[in-house]
């Protein structure tokens, strides 16, 4: 692939990294030589067709060009989350017999102490300079003699490709294995439903091991000659900065990050000048009623010089993927003028199965099936509920080294999701909640913890909210629990205005109340019968997904607070 876009694309700019300087990195043609000389240095340091190859480093530009240089050696991309610990890399490692691992100098000591423990076979190659390891710096000197080594057969479209190691939010680690074709179909079946091309950048700010941000934010740019600009932090206003610099034109993200950055905007929009604030809330107003009124969405043309000031004007689309994404985040990007297409994958899927269109994006589901794609809904309930299940060249090879559970998912080439969904009546793929976290009540009923959460999301005064089943006062019955992290900030004033102190008893009594109050919406087998306090965030994994499984040992330690 790197080869085609620099025979289509030349040296047009494809992976940037911020420098004082401005945004610097690599073209098309310059990228594909380096993917070059560095699968050279990797076959010298005894990489062979097949092999398992672990990748270990923070978002940057050589990222990209190590995972296309192990492909092009002929061997399989085992990314590896920065956020592990050494047992946790050794352990992956061990699994899958890799026998290299290559590495940024941040996560060198990570590394050499999970081989160490463990893989004392395993050889390293390093991103950065490294006395006594082959380095990124030695491939750049090999580049000059790359043409004249005799080339390594092909792979075919089945050959494992890449291995991701995946334990989503409630299980083990699966080794998802990913085929050429699974891939390429993937990034074919996106470049046909999102309309983006030579002209678009990409801001990257999720990691480079998720396949939601390794697929859209990376290949899919290197099919289409978009260029990608590598942020340097989550931080609001860093994030802020570098759309603004970057001159991106579109961001994928996650639901938590969207969150954070449509309120820095609104924090943006407080701070300003009296005649500026007034103008903007005006103009934001107009544009909300304008919608509620006519449906019509104004927010592009009246909000314009608001984005200009913000230096946002060049980002014409949001993409938001790996959780559900709340309603007002949606319709508050809306009005400010930029659409947020919000779609559906899992890693076993390549990683996209459903997306809504960028012309005209609608909240509530995730969208139609991408081209080539099926989506079936098993043994539908009445009201239409069922488990997701998927068919098609871009579902997985099977879980690495684990026939039982293949076998458990994939069945007459339809791949189970877990997922809990519906079809709309225009045909777009509605999620409800997973198989795993239903709640069924005594009486039958089967209560979707997703369901709940939207209706308690909402509430000023809940930053995060997770509904799971729970024992009755008498433990005799299972009935809906909420796990509440507060708002506090928000709480305190509202204690301010009632003239109250914000104590324990305040807050649980106002959370109690709240989540009643907005309970009323829901059937009475569905409502909230126990509101437990935390007082700390929940555990989340990179992307941003809460760990259920974390949250329920949590609770079998009665490590939080609980209120009748």
């Amino acid at each position: 692939m790197a080869d085609f876009a620099r025979q289509q694309y030349g040296d047009a700019p494809f992976l940037l990294r911020w420098t004082p300087s401005g945004w610097q990195g690599y073209g098309f043609g310059q990228a594909a030589r380096a993917m070059h000389a560095f699968a050279a240095l990797l076959e010298r340091a005894g990489v062979a067709p097949g092999d398992r190859v672990g990748l270990q480093s923070e978002n940057r530009p050589e990222w990209g060009i190590a995972y296309l240089a192990i492909l092009q050696a002929g061997a399989v991309v085992v990314p590896l989350d920065t956020l592990l610990r050494e047992h946790e890399v050794g352990e992956l490692l061990a699994t899958c017999s890799a026998t290299h691992c290559i590495v940024s100098a941040r996560q060198l000591e990570v590394v050499q102490r999970a081989r160490d423990a463990r893989l004392p076979g395993l050889k390293l190659v390093s991103l950065d300079p490294v006395a006594g390891l082959p380095s990124w710096d030695e491939a750049e000197m090999l580049a000059p003699t790359v043409a004249a080594r005799e080339p390594r057969p092909e792979a075919q479209p089945q050959d494992l490709a890449v291995l991701l190691f995946t334990s989503g939010t409630t299980g083990q680690a699966k080794g998802v294995m990913l085929s050429h074709a699974n891939l390429l179909h993937n990034v074919e079946a996106v470049a046909r439903t999102f309309e983006f091309g030579p002209r678009d950048r990409l801001l990257s700010v999720l990691p480079l091991h998720h396949t939601f941000e390794s697929t859209g934010g990376f290949l899919c740019p290197l099919r289409v000659g978009a260029s990608v600009a590598y942020a340097r932090g989550l931080k609001s206003n860093e994030l802020r900065e570098d759309l603004r610099s970057s001159g991106a034109t579109i961001m994928l993200g996650v639901p938590l990050l969207y969150e954070k950055l449509l309120n820095a905007i609104h924090r943006g929009i407080a701070e300003a000048p009296l005649a500026r604030r007034a103008a903007a809330r005006t103009l934001l107003g107009l544009a909300r009623l304008l919608r509620w009124i006519t449906g019509v969405r104004l927010g592009r043309p009246l909000l314009g010089a608001l984005r200009e000031r913000a230096g946002l004007a060049s980002l014409r689309m949001f993409v938001s993927g790996a959780a559900a994404l709340p309603p007002e985040v949606f319709w508050g990007f809306i009005d400010l003028g930029w659409p947020v297409v919000e779609g559906y994958g899992l890693t076993e899927c390549a990683p996209v199965v459903a997306a809504n269109r960028p012309e005209h994006p609608l909240p509530g589901a995730v969208g139609w099936p991408l081209p080539g794609i099926e989506v079936r809904i098993d043994h539908p309930e009445p009201d239409g509920n069922g488990e997701i299940l998927v068919r098609g060249p871009n579902v997985m090879l099977g879980y690495f080294a684990q026939p039982a559970a293949t076998a458990e998912v994939l069945r007459d080439g339809w791949f189970r999701t877990g997922d809990l969904g519906r079809r709309t009546r225009d045909g777009r793929v509605r999620i409800t909640g997973r198989l795993k976290n239903m709640i069924a009540t005594a009486a039958g009923k089967k209560i979707y913890p997703e369901e709940v959460e939207v209706h308690l999301a909402n509430c000023p005064y809940i930053l995060e909210v997770v509904v799971t089943g729970g024992r009755d006062a008498r433990g005799e019955r299972e009935e809906v629990h909420a796990h509440v992290f507060p708002d506090l900030k928000s709480l305190e004033a509202l204690a301010r205005a009632s003239g109250c102190a914000c104590d324990e008893a305040f807050v649980e009594t106002t959370l109690r109340r709240e989540v009643e109050a907005r309970c009323q919406l829901l059937a009475p087998y569905k409502r909230v019968k126990r509101v437990i306090v935390r007082r700390q965030e929940f555990p989340k994994t990179t992307t941003g997904k809460i760990r259920r499984l974390e949250l329920a040992a949590e609770t079998s330690d009665k490590r939080v607070g609980a209120v009748a």
